[in-house]
């Protein structure tokens, strides 16, 4: 039973300790790790437990009708009236999970701890748009490899509703180039043999707990909802503590970038 306590005249979660954590969020195995580190992203059945998956939509959607904008529901982790987020995100169990993916030691000889860059309640309505094929890594600015994205699905999401997927073994390519606030289309289009040379993944369909995560720089995005059901899911992210950004703004919308010009930087001849 969750513990809750009283706020005015709303009911307010408690944080949850490790071991309730614990019990409602798995380890993530030797297998999933291999697959990630070989291709970009895994999926990881039941990662969280189905109900309190459903505890976090009905969280996250109480917390969404008190806003009167249509801004992103971000930063739910770093609030203590949207727990379990926090109680979630924060937890030993999930570090845990995310440095075994990010494997720092295998170069440095020791991990390295991971911060909070993001977590952000996604809804996309029936007929919404699809997700441009990009690079997380590439937008943010990131000087060096570690940063992957949760993508945690919060109710049953089809392949038709907009389920991500991923180009297999893209993150081995490096950045493939900034595609938000450009004028470039997504990297599917810049790069057309990118599917062949390499894979796309296979539609998913997710179960509530059911949760994919990928490296930086796997190129990924997704189909339009063509359903008339809304798709709920959560994202949340981790970098290791030492990555520098060129702003020092971790966002997920998109950096600046401004091309070289003429003057300062010609174009050297082709032959």
């Amino acid at each position: 039973m969750r513990r809750q306590r009283a706020e005015g005249a709303r009911v307010v979660n408690q944080a949850m300790t490790e071991r309730e954590i614990e019990a409602v969020v798995r380890e993530v195995t030797d297998e999933e790790v291999a697959f990630y580190q070989e291709y970009g992203w895994v999926m990881m059945k039941q990662l969280v437990d189905p109900d309190f998956a459903s505890e976090l939509l009905r969280v996250g959607q109480a917390w969404r009708e008190t806003k009167s904008d249509d801004s992103p529901a971000a930063g739910l982790a770093k609030q203590e009236d949207t727990e379990p987020y926090r109680s979630f995100m924060f937890s030993k169990r999930m570090a845990a999970n995310a440095t075994r993916l990010v494997n720092r030691k295998r170069l440095k000889g020791v991990d390295v701890p991971l911060r909070y860059r993001v977590d952000i309640l996604v809804l996309k309505p029936p007929g919404a748009a699809g997700s441009t094929y990009h690079q997380d890594s590439a937008e943010h600015g990131s000087d060096r490899v570690g940063e992957l994205q949760f993508w945690l699905a919060l109710a049953e999401v089809s392949a038709e509703m907009g389920a991500m997927r991923f180009v297999s073994r893209s993150h081995r390519e490096g950045p493939l180039g900034s595609v938000f606030n450009d004028d470039q289309g997504n990297l599917l289009e810049q790069f057309p043999n990118l599917t062949s040379v390499l894979e796309l993944s296979p539609p998913f369909h997710y179960q509530p707990g059911d949760c994919t995560v990928h490296h930086g720089y796997t190129v990924h995005g997704g189909p339009p909802n063509s359903t008339d059901k809304p798709r709920w899911s959560y994202l949340f992210s981790y970098a290791p503590s030492d990555t520098r950004y060129w702003n020092g703004n971790a966002g997920n919308w998109g950096s600046e970038r401004k091309r070289l010009g003429d003057a300062d930087n010609p174009l050297v001849p082709a032959e």
